[in-house]
């Protein structure tokens, strides 16, 4: 073998092997892609938001003031316009709506009478034009629960049996 064939060969091999190890690298990326969205499915599926009904609210308020849950907000919704949120203003708290799609808006201004007419004060936010509704309930557990559930049953039309999720 004379040195030009030796050196055909070794850069003949040198390129198989360098054709084996991005070929190699390429099945690697592969499986690694098809693992990380195996794991993104089993997340999505694997999350399912809490469910309650009304009477379970004021153990989910009591985590809520005592920082166990994920957020600095709850807010629970059985079909979508009815979502009411919860905040903390120190140990009580306020009663939230938000206006997210025009079918809400007349529930936002039925929110805002009954404000009014239990003598609540009011805070108006428009957050990028959606319009929030802050009702400055400063209240207890047992008494943001009773007021929670007269919302849900008079505002909303819902009642004890409704299954609602706790949001977020």
């Amino acid at each position: 073998m004379g040195a030009s064939s030796f050196f055909d060969a070794l850069f003949f091999n040198f390129d198989q092997s360098n054709e084996f190890m991005n070929i190699f690298k390429s099945i690697i990326n592969s499986l690694k892609i098809i693992k990380a969205n195996q794991n993104i499915e089993k997340i999505k599926n694997d999350f399912v938001a809490k469910q309650i009904q009304i009477h379970q609210l004021p153990k989910e308020l009591k985590l809520f003031l005592e920082n166990k849950t994920e957020f600095d907000f709850i807010g629970i919704y059985s079909k979508g316009d009815d979502c009411i949120y919860f905040a903390k203003t120190g140990n009580n708290l306020n009663i939230e709506y938000e206006a997210v799609t025009e079918s809400q808006v007349p529930f936002y201004h039925k929110l805002k009478s009954f404000a009014f007419t239990n003598n609540f004060k009011i805070e108006e936010i428009a957050n990028e034009g959606i319009p929030y509704l802050k009702i400055k309930t400063n209240t207890s557990i047992e008494e943001t629960f009773l007021l929670a559930k007269k919302i849900q049953q008079d505002i909303f039309g819902n009642n004890d049996e409704t299954k609602y999720d706790i949001v977020p």
